[in-house]
């Protein structure tokens, strides 16, 4: 009878030990903070808007925030939309753009470099161009 209880205090004791432990190793979910950021968005004007040859067309354009350079290739937060669709990919290879298009876009200093969806000439296919930036 003895030994029963023995056996049934070290099952006690084992089990609390087992959720403290356990308790123990639990992560706490936190949420991420992130600061809070201002979202700049319009549409863009195809104003001046030029062939830059191939697929891709170009426009000096002053946008909020500052575009990509050598030295910081992917900084641009800028995010294009065709009619309220999203294009990309972002940050493209200027000479894909020209050679591909297929909405790959690029701003780059104060010049946005985007080709449309399906390769046609913003100019002329009637779609409205706008942008996101945070």
């Amino acid at each position: 009878m003895e030994t029963k209880n023995l056996l049934k205090a070290a099952l006690s004791i084992m089990l609390f030990c087992s959720i403290i432990l356990l308790d123990s190793c639990k992560k706490t979910l936190v949420a991420p903070v992130t600061p809070p950021t201002e979202v700049s968005n319009g549409a863009i004007s195809l104003i001046g808007l030029k062939s830059d040859s191939g697929f891709a067309y170009k426009i000096g354009y002053h946008l909020p925030e500052v575009g990509d350079s050598d030295q910081q290739p992917t900084i641009s937060t800028l995010r294009l939309f065709e009619n309220g669709v999203e294009l990309g990919p972002a940050h493209a290879v200027h000479n894909d753009i020209r050679r591909y298009g297929q909405g790959q876009f690029s701003h780059w200093g104060d010049v946005l470099i985007f080709s449309s969806s399906d390769n046609t000439n913003p100019l002329a296919n009637g779609r409205k161009y706008t942008y996101t930036m945070k």
